[in-house]
């Protein structure tokens, strides 16, 4: 029983609360009151949050947006509704409310891209401006102005956190900063706690007010001012609006993207460093990113599109994002101490300590140049000094001996190398190390060069991986050069320097043992050259702070045991940066320093670690040694050897994505399409994993013709073998036909006992189809609305989807098309609906029938499971009736497996087995190479007697044995892995992962299929169900984006389709379906 205390303690919290409401009605009704008499504003009051002011929002009647006017009393009734925002003050604050009102006025008229708030006049004639003195409002005389509302979400509501809307908030700012220019106040130069001149001081005002994050604070304030104080004359000033926040920030998100809408409270209004307002727009667009300078960057490439920021100002910004958050929750202490109930104080607090933490692990100058390279300065202001110092050093530079150096040859570790052990290998000790040695011996070579700029499928390793905001990413792009070279090999320093660290980067996938050398420029610019994966003798020859000269010993090569378990070879680098020295650098772990960037920063971090090649000393047509060749240089290489590989430049990606779009476009038909509104340059596949140009791998959910993996090692390795010893038609005996044919045949039921073996799936159905029509004599078929069968004009004379859709030219005389078996929003949906689709399959086959006056139907082709339909599984019993009804019209049943066969639907082999039904013919297709191009047709005796009738059937590709010996790995991969059961059980796991998506997100429809074969229908309206594609393509297109490929199909463009290779396995479910929660839940979707 609850104790009387505790029932006095819940009654007085109820009384609490009633009071709460009955004076915040109180104080609402008020609000109306006062708009209704001063400003002509008819409507409710809703209480708005705020700092000082009170706040409420008016829906209905009152003066024109547009024109300010107000409706005369013969209007009022009709006059639409409009929003305004009722702003009360104390009269203390009479010099701030004017500044806020004139500053407003001034903005009337001034074009900008978004909207402001507009100041609406008091109604009484003799109103003198726009702020009214109430007089006392709950005991405290207070002053009121009115201004429209401004429509849009706020920033902070909105996901994901957009960098276009933030780059378009950037240019707005630099436009309203520009239409402030003329405006003046006395007002503008007060001194208040969010002026960021005057940051420094107010948060160490605030320090005693702080709890567990004071040292956090104060160290951010200390590197903050650092970089600030000497700045400060630098910074030009403007009239700013200085609190942009992700609260006062309108937006307008939707299927197409996030739009800013506009811009409200200007109560921080300031004359101020103009770099402040990009800095205070970012510290708030930053939060709750994983890479927060990304969100800085865009605010500030937008405001620099508009008026340009200078090298001072980049460099100021980020500071001056810290002091903000230091302000942020400095200030928000001491008001959470005085107004401990306001709960719009602690809005921004956690998210604001958050990036606090990220900025004290970030290094600044690094954030520094992404934001130069965003404003469109070069992004290190060092790079121009530290490569005329390279260039002067490239004749006389080298780091090893000559003779070591004179014959380089090229160690492709690209993602898109064809010269590369396959991926599987590499996990096996010493693979990479043997075809490094073997591809320098081949070539009659020296030395390997890895090249510098080289995105690497090597670095797809957790040691590389990056929790960004763009899904699973890792840093792929190689910023060294490598030269491979036996151990043991000394290392040598190509310029004078000092010994900036020795140590041992001991973690696998590291640099091993490490020197790091320190130089300067002639401008007395400081730089620094690192030497990776040494042998462990370095660490004991050499000492911090000690001189090295040019040409002296500085270690020895390591070999895998030690150097971080990479093949021999030296990683050399050079830091275009001076870290340890420089203020604002993050603190380096000792002896090292980042050798790999993520493709997004490739820009910034080649300014920051520039190309090493001149200090190499390898000879180079562009740039050779000065030094005379060896004997055995100038002799060239040894007798028989070819000759040394050059070693490529590596091509710029973007335009080399530009030349690609171009030529496809120049070269190839119109017709052939391409998947995302930002289409993917694919270079390697691997398992379930796709990788584009710049080594970024993507979740591969869509491709079902790689059916055993992309690149699968057995399936190659099948293909290359066949290819070296035979490869010729079935004119001729050999056993991997037979073979295969025998294989294949140990999947199907009596009486399906003969194979033909054809390139495609799209010739299979047309060899089907003509074995039925000379089985049966008759030429009608009927297929199934949304049906796809096949590219050639046979099969796409009875694919539905295309004769229906664009271009097609509707069904032919000699085609009838039967319903789709939709129970989800077909015409049936009861518990009959077998039997009633089975019944419109009938009355197709009684049709053509009728129509040609005699044996009509030659046959009846669908797919167990409807692809282009939408993965539409029929009811249970549904080709059993209409087999049935078929058959009694004289016509054969063809089942087109192409998309579904091969253990796909888990529960079966073949997808006709889970009708419970035996077919006449079957057609396979696309997973029977893993992408190869073999195909086959199974059928019964009876049917392939009927079809020799004297004319040969001759495929001059199909059944070769190299094709037969793909498809016959395909089988052993599918038999010895158990990829069958596999697909069923991580089917299983998907489809029940995306009902309990569709429980939570209403716009998730349908969700169907079976195995690895699944459709989620994507509706506006659980109640009419109704088709929305819009969303459909934009989840496919946000899913793209975070590293997963999903694919749109269905009649109605509104079905995501799921039929991924099958070693697809649970930890790439768990990613699928954590993606399709994230972008679920993104505000367009709500909209």
């Amino acid at each position: 029983m609850r104790s009387a205390r505790a029932s006095l303690a819940v009654l007085d919290t109820a009384q609490t609360a009633h009071a709460r409401r009955v004076d915040l009605n109180r104080r609402t009704r008020r609000a109306a009151a006062i708009a209704r008499e001063h400003f002509g504003i008819e409507g409710d009051a809703i209480a708005l949050p705020g700092e000082f002011d009170l706040n409420f929002r008016l829906s209905g009647s009152g003066p024109d947006p547009a024109t300010l006017r107000s409706a005369s009393p013969e209007e009022a009734g009709r006059a639409p509704r409009h929003d305004f925002v009722l702003k009360l003050s104390p009269t203390s604050r009479h010099a701030v409310f004017d500044l806020v009102t004139k500053s407003l006025q001034h903005l009337d008229g001034a074009s900008l891209p978004a909207a402001v708030p507009r100041v609406v006049q008091p109604v009484a004639s003799g109103q003198q401006g726009p702020v009214v003195p109430i007089g006392d409002f709950e005991g405290v005389p207070h002053l009121a102005c009115a201004l429209t509302w401004v429509a849009g979400r706020p920033f902070a509501d909105v996901r994901p956190r957009s960098l276009p809307a933030l780059e378009e908030l950037g240019a707005f700012l630099a436009r309203l900063d520009l239409a402030l220019s003329g405006f003046d106040h006395p007002e503008l130069g007060r001194g208040f706690a969010w002026r960021m001149e005057s940051a420094s001081g107010t948060i160490a005002s605030h320090l005693h007010m702080l709890r567990d994050g004071r040292p956090l604070v104060e160290g951010t304030l200390h590197r903050a001012t650092g970089l600030l104080d000497p700045l400060r004359d630098a910074l030009p000033r403007s009239v700013i609006h200085n609190d942009a926040n992700d609260y006062n920030v309108m937006v307008s998100p939707s299927l197409d993207g996030t739009r800013l809408s506009g811009l409200i409270d200007f109560g921080d209004l300031t004359r101020g460093w103009r770099a402040a307002e990009v800095a205070v727009a970012a510290a708030y667009g930053m939060m709750e990113l994983h890479d927060p300078v990304a969100a800085a960057c865009a605010v500030a490439r937008g405001y620099s599109r508009v008026a340009p920021l200078g090298e001072a100002e980049c460099r100021a910004i980020i500071p001056m994002v810290a002091l903000r958050l230091c302000l942020s929750v400095s200030v928000q202490a001491r008001q959470m101490r005085e107004q401990p109930d306001n709960e719009y104080l602690a809005v921004s607090q956690k998210p604001a300590w958050r990036l606090l933490g990220q900025l004290a692990d970030a290094d600044w100058r690094v954030a520094e140049s992404r934001i130069r390279e965003a404003c469109g300065l070069v992004p290190n202001p060092r790079l121009a000094p530290v490569l005329g110092c390279l260039e002067d050093a490239r004749p006389r530079s080298r780091v090893m001996a000559s003779e070591q150096l004179e014959r380089p040859c090229l160690i492709d570790l690209s993602v898109e190398s064809l010269d590369l052990p396959h991926l599987d290998s590499l996990a096996t000790d010493g693979v990479l190390d043997a075809w490094v040695e073997d591809t320098i011996a081949a070539a009659g070579a020296t030395v390997g060069v890895g090249r510098y700029g080289e995105a690497r499928i090597l670095y797809d390793d957790p040691a590389f991986a990056i929790r960004g905001d763009h899904g699973p990413e890792s840093r792929t792009i190689h910023l060294g050069l490598d030269l491979f070279t036996p151990p043991g090999t000394p290392v040598q320093a190509p310029l004078a320097g000092t010994v900036a660290s020795v140590a041992d980067n001991a973690g696998p996938r590291d640099y091993g043992p490490t020197v790091i050398l320190r130089h300067e420029t002639a401008e007395g610019f400081g730089f620094h050259t690192l030497y990776g994966h040494l042998d462990k003798a370095t660490l004991e020859h050499l000492t911090p702070g000690a001189t090295v000269a040019a040409g002296e010993v500085l270690g020895w090569l390591g070999d895998a045991s030690v150097n971080g378990g990479w093949p021999p070879h030296l990683h050399l680098q050079v830091i275009a940066l001076d870290p340890l020295h420089d203020e604002g650098a993050a603190t380096p772990a000792p002896g090292d320093f980042p050798g790999v960037a993520q493709q997004r920063q490739r820009a910034v971090w080649e300014s920051i670690l520039p190309d090493p090649t001149p200090l190499a000393g390898l000879p180079s047509t562009a740039a050779p040694s000065a030094t005379a060749p060896s004997a055995a240089a100038a002799q060239g290489p040894p007798a028989g050897a070819p000759a040394a590989v050059p070693v490529a430049p590596i091509p710029d990606p973007v335009l080399r994505f530009a030349d690609l779009t171009a030529k496809r476009k120049t070269f190839l038909g119109s017709s052939l399409s391409l998947s995302y509104a930002r289409p993917v340059h694919i270079v390697r596949g691997h398992g379930a994993w796709l990788y584009d140009d710049t080594g970024r791998r993507y979740l591969d959910t869509v491709n079902n013709v790689p059916h055993v993996g992309h690149a699968n090692r057995r399936v190659a390795e099948a293909i290359a073998r066949h290819t070296r010893v035979l490869n010729t038609n079935t004119r001729y005996l050999h056993t991997q036909i037979v073979a295969l044919a025998e294989e294949l045949l140990e999947h199907f039921p009596s009486p399906l006992e003969v194979v033909f073996l054809v390139c495609s799936g799209s010739e299979a159905n047309e060899l089907a189809l003509r074995m039925a029509r000379c089985h049966t004599g008759a030429n009608g078929v009927v297929c199934l609305e949304g049906g796809y069968h096949g590219n050639t004009g046979a099969v796409v004379e009875i694919s539905h989807y295309k004769f229906a859709g664009p271009g097609g030219a509707g069904p032919s005389d000699r085609v009838a098309v039967a319903s789709m078996p939709d129970t989800y929003r077909g015409r049936y949906r009861g518990p009959d609906s077998a039997a009633l689709y089975a019944e419109d399959v009938a009355e197709a086959a009684s049709r053509l029938a009728r129509e040609s006056g005699g044996p009509g139907v030659a046959a009846f082709v669908a797919e167990p499971i409807l692809s282009c339909g939408g993965q539409i599984e029929p009811p249970p019993g549904y080709l059993e009736a209409a087999f049935g009804h078929v058959r009694r019209d004289g016509g054969v049943c063809i089942a087109d497996e192409v998309q579904v066969g091969f253990g796909r639907v888990g529960d079966a082999f073949w997808a006709f087995e889970l009708q419970g039904v035996v077919p006449d013919i079957v057609t396979l297709g696309k997973p029977m190479g893993n992408g190869h191009p073999v195909a086959a047709v199974v059928t019964t005796r009876e049917i392939a007697d009927s079809f020799a009738n004297g004319m040969e059937y001759f495929s001059t590709f199909g059944g070769n044995p190299v094709s037969c010996g793909a498809a016959r790995a395909v089988l052993a991969e599918i038999r010895s892995r158990g990829l069958r059961e596999r697909a069923g059980r991580v089917g299983g796991f998907l489809l029940r992962s995306l009902a309990e998506l569709a429980r939570r997100h209403p716009i998730v429809g349908d969700v169907r299929g079976r195995g690895l074969f699944l459709g989620m229908e994507v509706i506006r309206d659980p109640e009419t169900r109704d088709p929305y594609p819009e969303a459909c393509t934009y989840i496919a297109n946000r899913a793209r984006d975070l590293g997963v490929f999903l694919s749109v199909d269905g009649p109605d463009h509104n079905v995501l389709k799921f039929k991924p290779p099958l070693v697809f396995g649970e930890t790439e479910a768990e990613l699928l379906i954590a993606t399709l929660e994230a972008v679920l839940g993104e505000t367009a979707l709500a909209v």
